[in-house]
């Protein structure tokens, strides 16, 4: 892949098996991108080793998810996963593999569950790197993640990327690698123009990746009965998005108590916040549990969004 002989002509990607790789992405920090990566990625696993028992369906204890950090904060990495020392190379393995066109190498932190950690090595200037690819493969150049991935894909039931923001280069990359985007966002301004950035990324990326799909907008850490700020937010949406707007049907409501509780404890996304809950851990909030189940609809209805959406595409 991505051979002296790919700077004009499209590239042979097996495109048909990576329906799995989801991107989370908006250009604006802050509008929730960390937080539903790593809840999402938590929930799909414990719905791949839980299964379905009601309606006959093992779970699969062997199940695995990949949670690609492509930010320089760490954030996922450190405050969500909890990586350690030993296991966090602040970002350096992906930086390397973007260097040199190698495998990325995941690291292992919960049952099941591998990253290739972010951090602080990914503040070198990716441009450089970009350019020269771009005088190497043009356009082929956004594909370029998408070869240090291929060779682990399949090891793999779900691949979450979190892009980070302001880096049009990164994320590009990251949507090179995908096949689904979902882009939170908040309520303000800035946050949905953050969207609009993100589209400007999506609709260049998908020259090389043309089966790139926009999956939806979740609305992030929002007031569960400000119905009147959610119709303005979606009309504007609307606008941005045009034909490809779909927002989904569950909002990640806000609670102060639980995201300063998230803050706080290292290691601990709210999914592990309302395991804890459940074995009785009085000195929760009770709002742990209304978030979670904030993102449990999410993670179901991406499920079949994309099911759906898969079927459609491949019977067109």
């Amino acid at each position: 892949m991505l051979s002296k002989y790919d700077k004009y002509s499209p590239v042979d990607v097996p495109w048909e098996d990576l329906w799995h790789i989801f991107v989370i992405a908006n250009d604006k920090g802050g509008a929730g991108k960390t937080s539903v990566t790593a809840n999402l990625a938590l929930m799909l696993l414990k719905k791949l080793q839980t299964g379905d028992p009601a309606n006959g369906v093992p779970g699969d204890p062997d199940a695995r998810v990949l949670v690609i950090d492509l930010n320089a904060q760490g954030n996922l990495t450190v405050h969500e996963f909890g990586a350690s020392d030993e296991l966090n190379d602040h970002g350096r393995g992906i930086l390397l593999a973007l260097k040199d066109g190698t495998p990325l190498k995941p690291v292992t932190v919960r049952a099941g569950l591998d990253l290739v950690p972010g951090g602080s090595e990914l503040k070198e200037d990716v441009t450089p790197i970009y350019n020269r690819l771009m005088q190497s493969f043009t356009l082929n150049a956004d594909l370029r993640l998408l070869q240090c991935l291929l060779p682990i894909a399949g090891d793999y039931d779900y691949i979450i990327i979190d892009t980070p923001p302001e880096n049009p280069t990164l994320q590009r990359l990251a949507m090179g690698a995908g096949r689904w985007v979902i882009s939170p966002a908040k309520t303000d301004r800035g946050s949905l123009d953050g969207v609009l950035e993100m589209k400007n990324q999506f609709e260049t990326t998908r020259e090389v990746n043309p089966l790139l799909t926009l999956l939806g907008v979740v609305l992030f850490a929002t007031g569960r009965k400000a119905k009147l700020i959610h119709a303005k937010a979606e009309e504007r949406l609307r606008t941005i998005l045009g034909s490809a707007y779909y927002k989904f049907p569950t909002n990640i409501g806000h609670s102060e108590a639980v995201a300063q509780e998230s803050r706080d404890i290292d290691s601990e996304p709210l999914v592990a916040l309302f395991d804890r809950s459940e074995r009785g851990d009085a000195s929760l909030p009770e709002t742990v549990r209304t978030v979670h189940d904030d993102y449990l609809k999410l993670t179901d209805q991406v499920i079949a969004r994309s099911a759906a959406l898969k079927k459609i595409i491949e019977e067109s």
